[in-house]
């Protein structure tokens, strides 16, 4: 089961946000938000959490340190004070470099303009500090909400050096990060793989989250993969990947020109990917940076 918009899970994990940029509220006697994502998700978030008491969330997992993964962490900030934003150690140093975060604050101020959210969300161009990590955590850290309710964290690189997957055992609950490919018209019908940061390093992390015991597939984009097709879900992420990977490859082998290449899989990636914060030069951008990867791993 596809489950696309935000709604309840069960009694322990809520879908928050929206389609395209999704969050989760994970609650045992404290709560803890996973997903970071741009700031014009936050007047949704604002209805979304309106029951939930201030002092209760005590956490903010921050799963890589890309712009659509971070932009809301002011208003978390705002809207839950004392809360701790946790990562990698990779997104904090990255999001600690100026050039970063003036990028990051661009392009979430920009796409709340773009969408006529401007007015309703925290401008973050200027803001000193707007995406501070104040705990750094690594493979196999866990925190523990109380009643019951421990989250593990895992490092899984490949799409960013600084991907973190979260996983909830006692509900069977994977958030992979962007660490396997989207859904696009159907939850078994899948984007390509976005790599950009090591491709063989992207293989090893999807291969590794193949491993888990998941009925609940909590996404950064485009919603929650559910039940059996959780796990299915993840076994064709695998074999999208290395598909795509084979027909770069012949591509190339074809035409021996890495941008012709990265043109033409860039116009055939952004019909897939249905983010309208992805433009058609940022996706050639992402494309040839990751087809030139697989070419140099070859």
């Amino acid at each position: 089961m596809w489950l696309k918009e935000p709604a309840e899970i069960n009694g322990t994990i809520r879908f928050l946000g929206t389609h395209e940029l999704c969050f989760y509220l994970v609650q045992g006697k404290d709560a803890l938000i996973i997903g970071g994502g741009m700031s014009h998700a936050t007047p949704a978030l604002e209805t979304q959490l309106r029951d939930i008491d201030t002092h209760r969330v005590k956490y903010l997992v921050v799963t890589h340190s890309h712009f659509d993964h971070c932009g809301a962490i002011p208003y978390f900030r705002r809207r839950f004070p004392g809360i701790e934003v946790l990562a990698t150690a990779a997104s904090r140093d990255a999001l600690a470099k100026q050039k970063v975060a003036d990028y990051n604050a661009r392009m979430n101020d920009l796409a709340a303009e773009q969408v006529g959210l401007r007015g309703e969300c925290i401008p973050l161009e200027g803001q000193r500090d707007a995406f501070r990590i104040d705990r750094a955590v690594s493979e196999g850290d866990v925190v523990d909400l109380g009643e019951g309710v421990n989250v593990e964290f895992h490092e899984v690189p490949g799409h960013s050096k600084c991907c973190l997957a979260t996983y909830v055992p006692g509900c069977r609950a994977l958030f992979p990060t962007d660490t396997t490919p989207h859904p696009v018209n159907d939850w078994n019908d899948l984007a390509f793989p976005s790599a950009q940061y090591d491709f063989a390093s992207y293989v090893k992390s999807l291969r590794r989250l193949g491993e888990f015991d998941v009925e609940i597939l909590g996404l950064d984009h485009h919603g929650v993969i559910l039940g059996a097709e959780a796990k299915e879900f993840l076994r064709l992420g695998l074999r999208r990947t290395l598909d795509f990977q084979q027909e770069v490859l012949r591509r190339y082998a074809v035409s021996k020109d890495l941008d012709e290449v990265a043109r033409e899989t860039a116009r055939e990636a952004l019909g897939k990917v249905k983010l309208q914060f992805i433009t058609e030069d940022l996706m050639f951008i992402i494309t040839r940076t990751m087809i030139r990867n697989i070419i140099a791993g070859n």
